[in-house]
């Protein structure tokens, strides 16, 4: 049996999921990017200056990233990364930082979480007293007209929009960052101003993810002291009241009840839905890594580009971690970025002289010329092309950025997930996924509140940009972390000192991709395999709804308009 998702909604721009089922469970699976974009194309023979404005307009949702990569390309090919002031790091961690939450908010409660109030599970959780407690939680909080959670998030939203409005002169597509620093001169009643939005966006927060709890309580017990705290508290709170009164915030609900390992199997609870059971890699280690590039600059003058590979540059760091996480005990591997490459095999491009692939560097990348070349049943499916690291497709995004810096509550779940063996657990899942993107959005509450409160200085008199000049002929490449995970802006330059090349590899790019040169399957593709369309298992007639499938895909928050690119070497 086939199933076609198309497109998949509560997502940017066009994705299509292809899955085929045999016995209820998906044996193959295809995940195709439909948009044909060019924006790349522009940028060719325009000064490299005007690049950071330019990517800005790929995404609407990840302007101030994109600006970012962009600038970092630039001081890289510039040899200035190490000149670039303390002060405007300072407002690229708080411009991007604002963004990750309202990225991570956006994702929670417009797109995944409303998945929780589909009336399948008003059925599936009615046999018990518990279960329908549950359910009414979920139906009141998530569904998508009505939801509690949804009108506080669009609050949130609108006050981390304000905020950017603020330091950035206008949200989204921000002028600010500029090769060399930022241009923003933030005044003593603009700091003031961004004070009383982050206790705003705190307090809305708080009340939603975590309930009784403050946020500062929270990371002390679970990601500062370790993850057993939260399981602890976990079996603390009362199961005859699941409010958010009583600490059932939206973070504790999903971590107990949305684990079948934490309900059912460690306290025997008679209601819980299984996303802990979705969305995992067959044969880990072989197939998949985790991948982040490094996240939040050091409050200090200048920072080392990824491939200097300089301890201590950014708050969250760069690595590696093979799939199978046997060495999660130990520090992730360090990135190497000559190891990334781009497949266009099953991709509606081609590459000189029969090449499947290249350093994005490299790339001369080329649309195929006949209309119809594009489908998507054949060799070629997608518009995505296929990104591999040493070979190895990546996952990227909250989940690899915290396993990779080895963040506690998520290292302590996986361990405690792996620990269940016999059960077939994975330890990457929709469920870790989530978690992890929770638990971030929270860390970001205490960043920001730091950055704007210790290091954010008003005046003019403040160094916040450097003049940078470039060579011809130069390059460069900036690599930082997205909210969805890994982006990097590869630049060259010709010899009359234009734009000659530019290339993006955005983390859907990554997560979304499809199979490579050597028939390796992208990390959606891969998470797919196995999976049933409810996470109950196969119902008779879910495949005309299968949300078990909307879990896996929607886990990874794809954004196509990041994805999809058309360069001209």
């Amino acid at each position: 049996m086939r199933i076609t998702l198309d497109p998949l909604t509560r997502l940017s721009s066009g994705l299509r999921i292809s899955v085929e089922l045999k016995d209820g469970s998906v044996v193959s699976a295809g995940c195709s990017g439909m948009a044909y974009r060019g924006l790349e194309q522009m940028l060719l023979n325009k000064s490299p200056m005007d690049a950071p404005y330019f990517t800005q307009r790929i995404c609407g949702m990840c302007s101030s990233f994109h600006a970012t990569a962009s600038a970092s390309a630039i001081e890289s090919a510039c040899e200035a990364t190490g000149t670039v002031p303390k002060d405007a790091l300072v407002i690229r961690n708080v411009l991007n930082g604002f963004g990750w939450l309202k990225s991570h908010l956006e994702h929670l409660y417009l797109g995944f979480m409303p998945d929780l109030a589909d009336p399948m599970y008003g059925g599936m959780l009615n046999s018990s007293d518990l279960g329908n407690l549950l359910w009414k939680e979920l139906k009141n909080r998530y569904a998508s007209l009505g939801g509690e959670a949804c009108s506080d998030a669009l609050r949130c939203i609108k006050s981390i929009s304000r905020a950017e409005g603020i330091l950035g002169g206008r949200s989204p597509g921000s002028p600010v960052i500029v090769p060399g620093g930022v241009t923003s001169r933030p005044t003593r009643g603009d700091i003031y101003a961004l004070k009383d939005c982050v206790e705003d966006i705190k307090a809305i927060v708080q009340k939603r993810l975590l309930g009784a709890l403050s946020i500062e309580e929270w990371l002390e017990s679970t990601h500062d002291n370790g993850g057993e705290h939260a399981f602890k508290y976990l079996e603390s709170l009362s199961m005859d009241d699941l409010s958010e009164e009583k600490g059932w915030g939206d973070l504790p609900l999903f971590m107990m009840f949305c684990s079948r390992m934490l309900a059912k199997d460690t306290l025997s609870l008679p209601a819980y839905i299984a996303l802990d059971m979705l969305g995992g890699y067959p044969l880990d280690d072989q197939l998949i890594g985790f991948l982040s590039y490094g996240s939040f600059y050091q409050v200090r003058d200048g920072y080392a580009p990824v491939e200097d590979n300089q301890a201590g540059s950014f708050v969250l760091p760069a690595g590696f971690t093979p799939g199978g996480l046997q060495n999660i005990n130990a520090a992730a591997d360090r990135l190497d970025p000559g190891l990334i490459v781009e497949h266009v095999y099953a991709s509606f491009y081609e590459y000189g002289e029969g090449r499947t692939s290249e350093a994005p560097m490299d790339e001369e990348t080329v649309p195929v010329e006949k209309a119809d070349a594009i489908g998507y049943d054949g060799i070629k499916y997608s518009f995505i092309k296929a990104p591999r690291y040493g070979r190895v497709p990546c996952e990227t995004g909250p989940l690899a950025r915290l396993i990779n810096s080895r963040e506690n509550l998520i290292v302590d779940t996986m361990r405690k997930l792996g620990g269940y063996k016999s059960a077939g657990y994975p330890m990457a899942s929709v469920y870790t996924r989530t978690l992890a993107r929770m638990q971030e959005a929270l860390l970001l509450c205490r960043m920001l509140q730091g950055w704007i409160d210790d290091d954010l200085e008003a005046g003019d008199g403040i160094r916040r940009c450097v003049h940078v000049s470039l060579k011809p002929g130069s390059s460069g490449r900036g690599l930082i972390e997205a909210p969805r995970g890994a982006l990097g802006h590869w630049l060259k330059v010709g010899d009359d000192g234009r734009i000659s090349n530019y290339q993006v590899v955005a983390p859907t790019t990554w997560n979304a991709s499809p199979k490579c040169g050597e028939l390796k399957s992208g990390p959606i593709e891969l998470a797919l395999l196995g999976c049933q369309t409810t996470p109950y298992g196969y119902l008779p007639n879910s495949e005309a709804n299968p949300v078990g499938l909307y879990h896996v895909v929607r886990s990874f928050d794809p954004c196509v308009s990041c994805a999809v690119h058309v360069i001209r070497g």
